[in-house]
């Protein structure tokens, strides 16, 4: 069974980020834009101490007022979103690796969590900052009403990457808070992933829900519908799940044969 690094999932997705908000900017600013040259200097600013990535997250994103100037908040949501996307490929690629080298195998779990649980906070801060960019692009770019619809899509966007970040947290998860014996039910498994996953978002302040109730009928439905999920879960389960597809089948053989 091959084993799968659950914070190199945050630190692809991170790297995902940042070139998607490179390539975002507008047709002039980014033929202006040297992509490596903006990331290596904001790794050598880190690096240096020159400032601290972790002072962005106490930055509370507000509306726009009157005599805001919206291209500076613009701006700023840009340059916060871009720093923290690469401080979470910092803590993976410095931070983890140089617990990796100089540590030994049984010290390196509690230490590998703590790092982990500050690239979570990282990813979170960069993917709000990146909401509130394109937001406010929008707003500075277009009518009233196609603002409206922008909203709507940001607020879908919005949603899509809480669950990419969910997805990110179930997948190994299932692997690494799999019982001895394996998995007796995926309900089971959503519930155990639930409590895991509800302590880090509270303790981190994930865009993610904490409330177990819901994370667990979340991490069910999406076990059982998506096919990745699944997968994960029958590679570490007594009994694998049925595709949902056959289980519609299966369903409506039987209530037909009730009806004869």
């Amino acid at each position: 069974m091959a084993t799968l690094d659950p914070w190199y999932l945050i630190f692809d997705k991170a790297g995902d980020l940042v070139d998607a908000l490179l390539h975002e900017q507008p047709k002039g600013e980014f033929d202006a834009i040297d992509f490596e040259g903006t990331i290596s200097d904001t790794v050598e600013k880190i690096a240096s101490a020159e400032f601290n990535p972790q002072e962005d997250w106490s930055v509370i994103i507000r509306p726009v007022n009157n005599g805001e100037k919206l291209d500076e908040k613009i701006d700023r949501h840009f340059e916060i979103a871009v720093r923290q996307s690469v401080y979470v490929r910092i803590l993976y690629e410095y931070n983890m690796g140089r617990i990796k080298e100089n540590y030994s195998e049984s010290s390196q779990p509690g230490m590998l969590m703590k790092v982990g649980e500050t690239m979570l906070s990282a990813f979170a801060c960069a993917q709000q900052h990146a909401t509130a960019w394109r937001i406010l692009k929008e707003v500075r770019n277009k009518s009233y009403d196609k603002r409206s619809q922008a909203a709507n899509q940001i607020k879908a966007e919005k949603k899509s990457e809480r669950e990419l970040l969910l997805r990110s947290l179930i997948e190994p998860a299932l692997e690494r808070l799999r019982p001895s014996g394996n998995w007796r039910s995926h309900v089971f498994a959503a519930q155990v992933i639930a409590k895991y996953i509800s302590e880090i978002s509270s303790s981190c302040s994930l865009p993610i829900s904490d409330n177990e109730d819901e994370l667990s009928e979340k991490i069910e439905r999406m076990i059982f519908t998506e096919s990745r999920l699944r997968k994960a879960y029958n590679e570490n389960a007594k009994q694998p799940l049925d595709e949902p597809a056959k289980t519609r089948k299966m369903n409506m053989q039987v209530n037909f044969g009730e009806k004869k």
